[in-house]
């Protein structure tokens, strides 16, 4: 008897599975990129208009949806919403087809979707934190984020460089390269939070002097937004924590650097050679 009730249960497993399996599989047979494509580029549009004129608040749009003060934020919310679902379907499509026809689907999307993962995820990582999130990157980010990026990795060697390239002359409309780097810059003032507590934590500090070394790296190759350097950015408030800590003796790439407004402006305009 006990033997029979084992089976059933596992017959019924099995049948759940089967019919989740269908059903995702109903979902994505029925859901067409093409069709949906008009959406997804007036979504775009709008959070490229939302970009522009939350840098004109001098705040920029990572934090500007962080914090939820102005009518325009709530408004971002659905295109947030649409343009998610779009990317997480459109995913789930690639993965459910065989190996040679996906390869080439990748490659077709990979720009539009490495420009989506660009703008968007900062969009979540800002959702994730309002909330009192902690370590994004290891205990929250969406495997669409982390299967688009994969196929910028594994793309063709062409498209590969076209999106890892980067143009002095449009460093203003640049979207920073690592979709996560706001993730790594709430880390930062987590980090500094840390400190304000327990002054001498060693490895606390570690952290903060590789991320130092990280955002340089960034801007070195210019593959990160010059937004960061508004006045109410997230990335400005970690620049004052840490100028804090450091103290005024402290010098490194990195304070050379920010502590010459003049080579920030250069850098706005992709006039700044770095050393």
């Amino acid at each position: 008897m006990q033997q029979q009730n084992i089976d059933t249960n596992t017959l019924e497993t099995k049948i759940k599975i089967q019919e989740q399996k269908f059903i995702l599989h109903r979902r994505i047979k029925n859901f067409d990129p093409a069709k949906k494509l008009n959406v997804v580029k007036l979504c775009m549009s709008q959070l490229e208009w939302y970009k522009k004129e939350t840098k004109n608040q001098r705040i920029g749009y990572y934090d500007s949806y962080k914090n939820m003060n102005s009518p325009w934020d709530y408004d971002v919310i659905q295109f947030h919403k649409r343009l998610t679902n779009y990317w997480e379907k459109m995913v789930e499509e690639v993965e459910m087809k065989p190996q040679k026809e996906g390869a080439a689907f990748r490659t077709r999307w990979l720009y539009a979707g490495t420009n989506y993962r660009r703008m968007v995820e900062p969009l979540a990582v800002a959702q994730y934190y309002r909330e009192g999130g902690i370590d994004y990157v290891t205990q929250n980010r969406s495997k669409h984020f982390v299967r688009l990026e994969e196929w910028l990795n594994e793309g063709t060697k062409k498209a590969t460089s076209d999106l890892s390239s980067t143009s002095k002359k449009n460093v203003e409309a640049l979207l920073t390269f690592d979709s996560c780097f706001w993730a790594h810059v709430e880390e930062a003032l987590l980090s500094c939070k840390e400190l304000e507590v327990v002054r001498e934590k060693e490895e606390t500090l570690k952290k903060l002097v590789e991320f130092e070394e990280y955002v340089y790296e960034l801007l070195r190759n210019y593959v990160v937004s010059p937004e960061i350097f508004l006045a109410q950015s997230s990335y400005m408030r970690w620049w004052n924590k840490y100028q804090a800590i450091k103290g005024t003796s402290y010098n490194s790439t990195l304070t050379s650097f920010m502590n010459d407004a003049r080579k920030r402006e250069q850098y706005t305009l992709g006039a700044y050679d770095f050393p």
